[in-house]
């Protein structure tokens, strides 16, 4: 059979030659790069979804988070698809009907005021917080080659971000739903594949339970962790899980790519089901390897070793279902920063006269300045699932309180707006850097502290004008005849 690195090249090869295919279509407008002209279907809406949610970073670390606590780590994932869940029969047929490219839009249609600086409040936020998690998964995979082809780690660190940041950059929207559909399918394969063989080489579910019964760790199989736990399984639905009520701009960017409402609403929510339910082989995936080896630590060291011990057929699925997992993650908030950055930043604010062809070049340069800071994260950052979850913290504490008051708030202004995101995201960085809270906890603090600037601050000025609340004020009339259900 052909070596390993064989198959890797054919894989890149595949990437390549899909990507290749939409070029034209993507360059020939803002729109088609961006949003595919408002035109996919179900299955390219399906994928592109469930394939970005199953990153690289999220297999391997919570893989190592089940393999140290248990498998009641699986909530802190979790819980980012049971808000999507809920978030998407309150916002999503809403968010389609606004006809907004960002988020930094929806902001900038109630708080005209300010606009500008909120649009770069916003889009900075959105950009910092994808930029760890790109980086996260660019470290990932360096991690999975540099270990299974006896390469340097930072060589492969960089020749994946030239790998992913070039093929998005090129291709947009359409190349990144095109091989979304291949890297999801590896996935779909892959990763029950893997927990199979771990099974397998575990001595099978009864010798687990024995492992587990003698060294009285009962509780690692128990979905809600030992007493006490369920209290942070709650926790973990508002730090960090009132982020993902939010949602973030790669998903609007995925509803308004959608050629339907129907396809928009359903083709996000069968995924986050399929994803919460895909989650589950990682987590025991890595609570099932302690029988394996229990006294390993570096498990993802030991994670590799054991995917190369496997027979070649099923090490190859498994290895290209992982980097499949972070290449499809990567090119989809690479493209959703390229976004926010030329819609919010470059468009809006430096040139609001630029023409399709400029703004497609536009596009295709931020895609790449933002690989290169991710690739400066994964190298500043070498704790995969630290880098990948910091982003969506740091993000949350800043705009998730003032996203669900520019909804549901018909008193806030701008001022308010712009001192609960400053203040969120100061007391973030005061309580992890200098009081050494954990991220968690200084999310849930933050969140009071945005809330409580925002109502203190916008006493200060003017209300806001009746017809731009009435622009994004959730039961306003603008929306009566919006169905939660399309």
């Amino acid at each position: 059979m052909f070596p390993y690195y064989f198959w890797l090249l054919v894989y890149i090869g595949v990437i390549f030659s899909i990507s290749g295919f939409f070029i034209k279509k993507s360059i020939s407008s803002f729109d088609e790069f961006t949003v595919a002209n408002r035109s996919l279907g179900f299955t390219f809406t399906f994928f592109t979804y469930f394939s970005t949610w199953i990153s690289g970073a999220t297999i391997v670390g919570l893989a190592g988070m089940t393999f140290k606590w248990g498998i009641y780590q699986y909530w802190v994932i979790g819980v980012a698809y049971i808000m999507g869940a809920l978030a998407a029969p309150i916002f999503l047929t809403r968010i389609r009907h606004l006809k907004v490219y960002t988020i930094g839009d929806f902001f900038a249609l109630r708080f005209p005021k300010y606009e500008k600086l909120i649009r770069i409040m916003v889009s900075s936020s959105i950009v910092f917080r994808n930029v760890t998690i790109v980086g996260a998964q660019f470290s990932t995979i360096a991690f999975f080659i540099s270990l299974s082809f006896s390469i340097n780690f930072y060589l492969a660190l960089s020749i994946t971000a030239i790998f992913i940041t070039s093929y998005t950059a090129l291709s947009g929207m359409w190349g990144s739903a095109g091989t979304d559909v291949i890297q999801g399918l590896f996935q779909l394969i892959g990763l029950p594949l893997l927990l199979i063989f771990v099974i397998k080489y575990a001595g099978g579910l009864d010798n687990i339970f024995d492992f587990y019964d003698k060294i009285g760790g009962g509780q690692y199989l128990d979905i809600f962790g030992i007493s006490g736990k369920v209290k942070e399984v709650l926790f973990f639905l508002v730090a960090p899980g009132l982020f993902f009520l939010m949602e973030d701009q790669a998903t609007w960017q995925r509803i308004n790519s959608a050629k339907s409402a129907k396809v928009a609403f359903w083709g996000y929510l069968a995924p986050v089901g399929a994803a919460m339910i895909w989650i589950l082989f990682p987590s025991y995936i890595g609570v099932f390897s302690k029988t394996i080896f229990p006294g390993f630590t570096a498990f993802p060291v030991a994670l590799v070793d054991f995917i190369l011990s496997l027979p070649q057929a099923a090490t190859i699925i498994i290895l290209l279902a992982i980097i499949s997992a972070a290449v499809s993650t990567c090119n989809t908030y690479l493209l959703a920063s390229g976004l926010s950055l030329t819609q919010d930043i470059y468009k809006k604010i430096l040139r609001k006269n630029a023409s399709e062809k400029e703004l497609v070049f536009v596009i295709s340069l931020f895609i790449v300045v933002v690989g290169l800071c991710s690739l400066g994260a994964s190298i500043l950052i070498y704790d995969i699932f630290e880098l990948y979850i910091l982003g969506a913290f740091i993000a949350g504490s800043i705009l998730a309180v003032p996203y669900l008051l520019t909804w549901f708030s018909k008193s806030m202004n701008s001022l308010g707006i712009i001192s609960g995101m400053i203040g969120g995201g100061a007391s973030f960085f005061l309580l992890v850097y200098e009081f050494g809270l954990t991220y968690g906890y200084a999310m849930a603090v933050s969140l009071l502290v945005n809330l409580a600037c925002t109502h203190i601050f916008h006493l200060l000025a003017a209300p806001p004008d009746k017809l731009d609340v009435a622009k994004t004020y959730y039961f306003s009339d603008k929306f009566k005849d919006i169905k939660n259900l399309p």
